[in-house]
């Protein structure tokens, strides 16, 4: 019989750890498998264990991005600890069994309507729980031991698995996980398969690739890990098309039939000179965005509660705000990627160049590969059509509470709330790495990593500065060597607040006509222009090289590096000269302020052979 009074939790689960499982190598197709692999557990495996709890989908607030939020509502508090428990639990086991090396965080509290602790209140206080958990950190296994064999792909991780012996190793695995009937593969003589996702792989083929990949050859065994296998054996599943499509790639397959290729290498990104192209771009102040939004519906509490002490639907609609703007975040970022890409690759000429390797694409994040002329070209076109998508989505929003509630006797406090929520503007900012292909993929993310947080700290300083600025910053960088530069160390030691010869980060669309803010704040779109025309124009890039050369030169006063300087504008033509006056601003009324000028010579000669000239429309006769 059901009781008047149910007792309810907030539960939330959070995947921790997912950058070290996602780069705990540089193969491509193990950090590809790796991926969908976590896209899998998260969109189909935690869906059906929740289904299988009983809970509905009403009672679902979030699931994606690796994190899930969710009711649980029963009749009796011993009741409702022991469902949650038990969900945890198998949510843990599930990805302790099929993606070892990532770990779970599971918590909750409980929650009544009309209570002094209010569901936003719940909120923080699960977060704060979830970054304490966190921050303890997780047992590590110690394999330093002399008996214990290494996978050969991630040495974290012990060898479990041989090549040679693939059939019985997974025979044995299946003993093992059948026992409570977890497991979710058949092993046949010939092929191993996959219950849900209906797809089969031949185990010669599995045997080949933990061969290339390992680089062993003939009867040599290729030893890796269990948690290594799963991921390359997931990876035959990424690009294929079955009932349970999961990841970015569904967007892509929805939007166009693109020709996809699970064979695709790291060396299929690179140029002839071997550079790649890694992009990672994230949202900004999303925390303090979902706290001024937390603070609107607190005023919208109090306000309803002056009318009627009892009612809870400022509540109800920040719950109902949270899960559509969570579902629209992930959704536009998804969608907003696909759209960029395939407007370029329509635009593009060249059929050998690929749409890209999506590492992270969910929530508000994007990590990817890219053709280095395009990387940079990417990532701006995106951070620009997902501030505008966003900014779309999130008015439409604000107009679906005033629309619903508009006959509600709090309609006045509610379309005060729209109106609040309209003026929000979520932007992205990003880091672009371009680097030789042979650059550890881990570094590639720590080095990007780096550099959005770069972009994001010139954000919030400019954004103090000019509170109207509403939109996402660059960081870029080349790395010419194989190995780790600390790119900050660099920085320092190349340019100086006297002797500047880098502007970045970049903002992405700011347009503006007053003119400090012009002198603070440098856009992305003006640097790529400036680029753009000195290809027009055929600038010799050897003269930027000089310009750059004389800027770095500490021996010699800024007068005799003007007198050079001039030298060098005599030997160069007309529409050269013009470039360098106009364009690259150069104060020449003034001898002896050579250090002034030229403050994004670096920028734009790092860049340079990376940014494509656009073709101008001509008229045909």
């Amino acid at each position: 019989m059901r009781r008047d009074k149910m007792v309810k939790f907030i539960v939330a689960i959070e995947t921790v750890k997912i950058k070290e499982f996602l780069f705990s190598t540089n193969k491509l197709r193990v950090i590809r498998g790796a991926s969908y692999l976590l896209n899998y557990l998260n969109q189909v495996e935690v869906p059906k264990i929740l289904e299988e709890a009983g809970i509905e989908e009403k009672d679902i607030i979030y699931i994606g991005a690796g994190n899930a939020k969710f009711f649980v509502e029963r009749d009796t508090v011993e009741e409702a600890k022991a469902a949650v428990d038990k969900i945890i639990a198998e949510v843990k086991e599930k990805y302790e069994r099929e993606a070892p090396g990532v770990k779970i965080v599971g918590l909750y509290e409980k929650y009544e309507e009309n209570s002094d602790k209010k569901v936003w209140d719940i909120f923080d206080k699960l977060g704060i729980n979830t970054a304490k958990a966190k921050s303890k950190g997780f047992p590590i296994l110690n394999i330093d031991l002399p008996y214990v064999e290494k996978c050969e792909l991630n040495s974290d991780e012990p060898a479990e698995i041989y090549s040679q012996n693939l059939r019985n190793d997974l025979n044995y695995i299946t003993e093992r996980y059948n026992e409570n009937d977890f497991f979710r593969f058949e092993i046949g003589k010939e092929t191993i398969s996959h219950k849900d996702i209906d797809r089969i792989v031949k185990l010669e083929l599995l045997e080949k690739q933990i061969k290339r990949l390992t680089k062993t050859a003939g009867e040599s065994a290729g030893k890796i890990s269990e948690g290594t296998f799963w991921k390359i054996l997931y990876s035959n599943f990424v690009k294929s098309y079955n009932k349970n499509e999961v990841g970015f790639y569904k967007y892509v397959k929805l939007d166009k039939e693109i020709e996809l290729d699970n064979e695709t290498t790291i060396d299929d990104f690179e140029d002839e000179d071997s550079f790649i192209g890694f992009v990672y771009s994230d949202g900004d102040d999303l925390g303090d965005f979902l706290k001024n939004v937390k603070n609107s519906f607190i005023d919208l509490d109090k306000n309803v509660r002056k009318k009627d002490k009892d009612n809870s639907i400022a509540e109800k609609l920040y719950i109902t705000f949270l899960k559509k703007f969570s579902n629209k975040l992930d959704s536009t970022t998804k969608s907003t990627l696909t759209k960029v890409l395939d407007k370029i690759f329509t635009e593009e000429k060249d059929e050998k160049k690929k749409w890209g390797e999506f590492l992270i694409v969910g929530g508000d994040d994007v990590c990817a590969v890219f053709d280095p002329t395009l990387a940079i070209q990417i990532s701006n076109n995106f951070q620009k059509e997902f501030e505008e998508n966003m900014a779309k989505k999130i008015r439409i929003l604000a107009k679906t509470f005033y629309r619903i509630l508009k006959n509600n006797v709090f309609s006045s406090e509610i379309k005060n709330l729209t109106e609040e929520i309209k003026k929000i503007k979520i932007t992205s900012s990003s880091g672009v790495i371009i680097a030789k292909t042979k650059t550890p993929m881990f570094q590639l993310f720590k080095q990007a990593l780096s550099l959005q947080k770069s972009a994001k700290k010139e954000r919030k300083k400019m954004k103090k500065e000019f509170p109207n600025l509403a939109t996402g910053f660059i960081d870029f960088q080349v790395i010419g060597s194989e190995g780790t530069v600390d790119i900050k160390d660099f920085r320092e030691s190349i340019s100086a607040d006297e002797n500047k010869i880098m502007e970045r980060p970049y903002a992405i669309n700011f347009n503006t006509t007053n003119e400090e803010e012009n002198k603070k704040v440098k856009n992305l779109d003006s640097l790529l222009y400036l680029i753009s025309e000195m290809k027009r124009i055929n600038f010799p890039s050897n003269k930027l090289r000089y310009i750059y050369d004389l800027k770095r030169n500490s021996n010699l006063e800024d007068f005799k590096k003007k007198v050079n300087l001039i030298n060098l504008l005599s030997k160069m033509n007309d529409d050269h000269i013009k470039f360098i006056v106009n364009d690259l601003k150069l104060d020449y009324e003034n001898s002896d302020t050579f250090d002034s000028n030229f403050n994004n010579i670096f920028d734009i000669l790092e860049i340079y052979d990376f940014i494509e000239e656009k073709e101008e429309k001509t008229n045909e006769n």
